[in-house]
């Protein structure tokens, strides 16, 4: 039972909560999902952007997970420019490494997380649906 006390508990009806979820997979902690907006998610076998469709999210929702993806991409370009730019490498350095990390770091994390990160370990229980990473 010490392990339920420290287990976060995210309920869909709040706003926010697939952000939390997606925190909670990114960082492989377990939560406790109460589906009381009655969603009908699974996380068994949905990934987080299936469970966004389902929840019919709205174009605020959608839009921060564009912002999130859109790190990619402007660290991408960060790169492209810093590469094709004429100035010596030393001026650049620091262009590549900011791009090289918002690429790595951002985008690809939030789109590995939201399409293909199923947890481990999903139970039913009568408090929700417990996830977790043991």
């Amino acid at each position: 039972m010490a392990d339920d006390d420290q287990r976060d508990q995210i309920k869909t009806s709040e706003p926010g909560w697939l952000a939390r979820l997606a925190t909670a997979y990114k960082s492989h902690s377990p939560v406790l999902v109460v589906d009381d907006g009655n969603v009908g998610i699974d996380p068994s076998s949905d990934t987080l952007l299936e469970m966004g469709r389902r929840a019919r999210f709205g174009v605020r929702d959608w839009i921060a997970v564009v912002v999130a993806l859109g790190v990619a991409a402007t660290g991408a370009y960060l790169v492209v420019m810093a590469i094709l730019d004429p100035e010596p490498f030393s001026k650049i350095g620091l262009a590549l490494g900011a791009g090289t990390v918002m690429v790595l770091g951002g985008g690809f994390s939030a789109i590995h997380v939201l399409t293909n990160v199923k947890p481990p370990s999903v139970r039913l229980s009568p408090r929700g649906i417990e996830i977790s990473w043991d």
